[in-house]
């Protein structure tokens, strides 16, 4: 058992919560100055550091020593809660000194090589008891995330062969141990990897070590996925639920501490992440094997298909071209207009999000360069325009709709050759570039998703939206090919017009009259003559004297400014008009 404090009177306890709440403050205090102790002033200031740092080294070893998550108090409700916040910021207000201790590491700790493994080394010592499902969470997460900043940040080379760390390193892979909660599991297997997978600061390549930590890297994921791999042999779903729970819960602990070792390190180097993938390997084609037996189970596809676009994220070079196609297929097979149906219509927030996620890995894929996933666009196309959008189309909750019009944007814009083939040739010998279109009829239907969507009250979808044409046209001439200009044009500056009439997008006004005078400039003959009294002809609730009013009154100037304050006027008046006939006696106007 632990110990026991000896303050028992009131008053004294009361002092007692007092003080420690005050040294909780100022330890966050201390934490916060650490980055005045870094950068240029590293060498002046760093013995005041180095005292500092050395304070709270002792002060959280002594608070595991004397296990103060564990004393036993007159006031247990007040007190204990006390000793492990005080615990707790003596931990966070050392890991805020990570960044110099890594400036340690790297500039004096060639002269004084003792020093820094001291303190590191009871650093660590400190951590390792407390790395426990025992220990308050609280207390737990600190710990764990002063380990991630060693590993992460600081990186010693020595780091592996520290008995403390080896310690954690056993308790992680034994699976007789109690499991830590999710999140301290997730952190302490991060640090765990990315103590074998990052590059060590102030060494070459070639003493880097890869080989054996490579090895120690898949040894580590190999005992951290048994329980996960072994579900492949048996890649159905289980009939029992009891079973069925058991299994998902297998999935989601393994899943959600591979996800997050992917992402620690998909901005690292390439040797980083090919070990990291060829630890992996097996898990990712489990989880592929595992894929379409749990398509209608929404939270475990979810997690899943998490998983997957972090890989697609950060190891798509490491997948390589035949497993990333193999994946995408599979998803494409799953995923028919019935699975999309159920899990938009019937799934609630769930299944959108895994739709979302599906989403997000195609457009990773269509945003590829070179000519590798190409062969994937018709069938991308038709996924969003043929299953997806009609699904989506009607219903006025904005799930999945963002993400659609995102991967549509990116479509276009990463794949602009598929549609429109510029002919060197043809321009050279034309003066101009009459582009060759490809693919008409799937271009069309795209045009025509974004335009319904500007008739739709979703603010944000029409201002997202509004923006990707805009850039579509900044960076691909968009609103001046013959398609566009000849079939379509006009059908969206009347849309915007009629969405300023109605007030419906009034935050956005300043982006509409802009995106209305780029459509417009692309022929102004055309707007002026034809579709402005076209426009005017159409409009309701005035009469011809004021649709003439009207007309007269917006001018035909060129640039931009004039452009939109005539637009303005003209909405506005539109609408004044519009009021004062309303307001009369029915019958006084003839409309």
């Amino acid at each position: 058992s632990g110990h026991r404090l000896n303050i028992t009177a009131e008053n004294d306890c009361r002092r007692l919560h007092c003080s420690l709440r005050d040294l909780s403050s100022l330890l966050q205090a201390v934490g916060r100055l650490a980055e005045y102790f870094i950068g240029d002033v590293f060498a002046a200031r760093f013995n005041d550091a180095l005292t500092v740092v050395e304070r709270l080294v002792k002060v959280t070893l002594y608070g595991s020593q004397i296990k103060l998550y564990n004393i036993e108090t007159a006031v247990p409700s007040v007190l204990k809660p006390d000793l492990i916040d005080v615990h707790a910021q003596s931990l966070a207000a050392l890991q805020a000194y990570a960044h110099w201790l890594a400036q340690f590491y790297s500039e004096v700790h060639r002269q004084n090589p003792e020093q820094f493994i001291s303190l590191v080394s009871t650093a660590l010592e400190a951590i390792t008891p407390l790395i426990n499902s025992k220990v308050q969470e609280k207390l737990l997460l600190s710990a764990c995330h002063l380990l991630v900043s060693l590993a992460t940040t600081v990186r010693p080379v020595f780091l592996i062969s520290i008995p403390a760390v080896q310690k954690v390193f056993n308790r992680i892979t034994d699976t007789s141990a109690q499991r830590l909660p999710d999140k301290a599991q997730v952190l302490v297997c991060r640090a765990l990897s990315n103590v074998l997978l990052l590059p060590w600061p102030n060494l070459p390549e070639t003493e880097q070590q890869w080989a054996v930590r490579s090895t120690n890297h898949a040894s580590l994921i190999s005992a951290l996925t048994r329980e996960y791999r072994q579900l492949k042999s048996n890649a159905i779903l289980p009939q029992r639920k009891v079973q069925l729970e058991d299994t998902k819960v297998i999935i989601h602990q393994t899943l959600s501490v591979l996800e997050d070792i992917v992402e620690s390190i998909s901005g690292e180097s390439t040797k980083s992440r090919q070990i990291c993938y060829q630890s992996l390997q097996e898990s990712v084609q489990v989880s592929l094997a595992l894929f379409p037996a749990f398509i209608h189970q929404s939270d475990v596809t979810d997690e899943m298909l998490s998983f997957f676009l972090t890989l697609f994220q950060g190891l798509r070079v490491q997948m390589g071209v035949p497993f990333t196609e193999q994946i995408i297929q599979t998803f494409l097979n799953m995923f028919t207009r019935e699975q999309l149906a159920e899990s938009i219509l019937h799934e609630g927030s769930t299944g959108c999000r895994v739709v979302e996620k599906f989403l997000k890995i195609l457009q990773v894929v269509v945003q590829e360069p070179g000519q590798v996933f190409k062969p994937f666009l018709p069938s991308v196309i038709s996924l969003c325009m043929e299953q997806v959008y009609p699904i989506i189309a009607e219903r006025s909750s904005p799930d999945v709709k963002a993400e659609l019009f995102e991967l549509l944007f990116r479509v276009l814009h990463h794949n602009w050759r598929y549609f429109f083939k510029s002919s060197v040739l043809a321009s050279v010998q034309r003066g101009v570039a009459e582009e060759q279109m490809e693919n008409e009829a799937q271009f069309s239907a795209i045009m025509q998703a974004f335009g319904q969507s500007f008739l739709q009250p979703d603010i944000h979808l029409f201002k997202q939206n509004l923006f990707y044409l805009e850039t579509l046209n900044t960076k691909q001439k968009l609103y001046h090919k013959k398609i566009f200009r000849t079939t379509m044009l006009f059908q969206f500056v009347n849309v915007l017009l009629q969405v300023l009439v109605h007030k419906s997008h009034d935050l956005l006004q300043e982006e509409i009259g802009i995106a209305t005078y780029n459509m417009a400039s692309v022929d102004f003959d055309g707007f002026y003559s034809a579709f402005l009294p076209e426009f005017l002809a159409s409009c309701d609730g005035v009469d011809s004297n004021q649709k003439n009013v009207l007309g007269r009154n917006f001018k035909m100037d060129r640039d931009l400014p004039s452009f939109t304050q005539n637009v303005h006027r003209l909405v506005n008046d539109l609408r004044y008009y519009r009021l004062c006939n309303d307001s009369l006696p029915p019958g006084t106007v003839k409309l």
